[in-house]
């Protein structure tokens, strides 16, 4: 029975992919490190915590301490969405799930000032019940930690949620939480790539309640 829904957060509650991986070129570009469409869409659940251990040994980068550089790449980030507006069909789903007592969360590999900065910035952050960041967990996506502890803080089981993703690792690791999985498609996932989830969507268009609960 669908009683929560956990959203992912970038290219899901907003389209921030191209800018954050902009925002990395421009804070590394002194190192020559230039990400291509298809080392994006690999990484895309993975987060800063890990990227920069990872680019240490990809990419033979310097030590960069966690939160100066979320600091930097976060301001061009913001300055590059400062126009963005919440998706009207996303919006449209939000308000259904509040009519029908369907509590909502999120759940994302983004430090915890920059997702309550992005909630603001789109004007939702009352619609979440609770906010899963990557300060608060160990073991990022794949790993089922941050819907486990998203579930946790809802209060709701595993097997009563749905998770919102677009990315191959997102969806993996809610699948690893016993959970039903939607995938949202983008530029930086096909369809096959994204069909071992429980439902592929387009957009928010074509998703709302009754068919969310017709998972379970």
């Amino acid at each position: 029975m669908l009683k929560a829904i956990i959203f992912d957060m970038d290219g899901v509650l907003i389209d921030s992919i191209g800018p954050i991986w902009e925002s990395f070129d421009r804070v590394l570009k002194d190192g020559n490190v230039q990400f291509s469409d298809d080392y994006i869409k690999k990484n895309l659940a993975r987060s800063l915590r890990d990227n920069l251990q990872a680019w240490k040994t990809e990419f033979g980068i310097k030590d960069y301490d966690l939160m100066e550089f979320s600091k930097k790449a976060g301001e061009i980030q913001f300055e590059l969405m400062k126009k963005e507006k919440v998706n009207s069909e996303l919006l449209a789903l939000l308000q259904e799930s509040k009519q029908n007592n369907i509590i909502c969360g999120v759940a994302t590999s983004s430090l915890r000032w920059r997702a309550e900065k992005i909630l603001d910035l789109l004007d939702i952050k009352p619609f979440f019940q609770a906010l899963v960041t990557a300060d608060d967990i160990k073991n990022h996506k794949p790993a089922p930690d941050t819907f486990l502890e998203a579930a946790k803080k809802l209060n709701i089981r595993p097997e009563e949620c749905v998770v919102i993703e677009d990315a191959g690792n997102g969806i993996d690791a809610a699948k690893n939480a016993n959970m039903k999985t939607i995938a949202l498609l983008t530029k930086y996932h096909s369809l096959d790539e994204l069909k071992h989830a429980d439902l592929v969507i387009k957009d928010f268009s074509e998703l709302n309640i009754e068919k969310i609960k017709k998972l379970f």
